[in-house]
């Protein structure tokens, strides 16, 4: 009998075998957005500032249309060969998941600025196994029936500080945490060492700490536009876990009025671990990208 392991990689591009009609919602969305500085009076503009350089509380809900692509490997297969979970196990690859962010510029001069984001994904399926899968010390053979599920959660706590603001520009440096709380498992029929059948259930977790380097930068040509980007990128060993991550977003934001507005940024995280403890000895290789619609409040 031979068993297939499936081989690691990170796919940096979009799914094309399903049609990703949410991308294309908020495309339309952000372009209705486009016209309304013309609804709006514009007497004065250039005198005016935008908020969203000078408040000092931003809470941010939305919707990230994610496309996400999930490598997981146990008892070590990180080293040499993650089951591509996304593939394999045939889970949906982009839906629509609940985001949040808030921030707050604590200093008096308003150069310090602490915030906190995250979003969760949950996934499984009910399958015929297409070919054999190694999971933990133990082979689901193919034809066999199993079902699965991954969990996935990021919690990112940030500090950054001005470092250059000219008029209507602003870049910030800063320091913080990603918070990874993932989990997956398999469970259906395997064979036995004794050439028997039995059910099985096998599981991991983990919570996986990645700090992170990060800049930000911000552009307010209108006192109703904001335009900007942020990257945060870390590559460290902590404790039980080596790791690295990759987040980047740029961003565009309107004032509807001068406390409540929408956005549209595009999220690309690529994210990898290996992980060394008594719930999980293996490791991860995710990837999760899209559009993000929020609604904002600032004051």
């Amino acid at each position: 009998m031979s068993i297939t392991k499936v081989r690691p990689y990170i796919s940096l591009t979009l799914n094309n075998s399903r049609p990703m009609k949410t991308p294309k919602l908020f495309l339309f969305i952000f372009l209705l957005l486009s016209v309304f500085p013309m609804w709006s009076q514009e007497d004065d503009d250039d005198k005016k500032v935008n908020p969203l350089s000078e408040d000092r509380f931003l809470i941010e809900a939305g919707v990230f249309g994610v496309d996400r692509n999930f490598l997981l490997g146990a008892d070590g297969e990180s080293d040499n060969g993650e089951i591509n979970f996304s593939e394999v196990f045939n889970l949906t690859n982009n839906e629509a998941t609940p985001f949040f962010h808030g921030s707050w510029r604590f200093s008096r001069n308003k150069k310090w600025t602490v915030s906190l984001e995250g979003f969760g994904i949950n996934a499984g399926n009910r399958l015929t196994l297409p070919q054999d899968v190694d999971w933990e010390d133990i082979t689901f053979e193919k034809g066999t029936f199993v079902r699965v599920g991954v969990s996935f959660a990021l919690l990112r706590l940030y500090f950054s500080r001005q470092i250059l603001k000219r008029e209507n520009h602003r870049l910030d440096v800063g320091l913080g945490f990603h918070i990874i709380d993932i989990g997956a498992f398999i469970e259906g029929e395997v064979k036995t060492s004794e050439g028997d059948r039995k059910f099985e259930k096998r599981g991991v977790n983990g919570i996986v700490p990645l700090p992170n380097i990060g800049v930000g930068y911000m552009w307010t040509p209108h006192h109703r536009w904001m335009l900007g980007a942020r990257l945060d990128w870390f590559g460290i060993t902590v404790d039980k876990y080596s790791g690295s991550l990759w987040d980047v977003s740029p961003r565009a934001k309107f004032q509807i009025i001068p406390n409540f507005g929408v956005g549209l940024d595009y999220k690309f995280y690529v994210l990898n671990a290996k992980v060394s403890t008594e719930n999980w000895n293996g490791g991860f290789d995710m990837r999760f990208q899209g559009p993000l619609l929020t609604l904002h409040g600032n004051f």
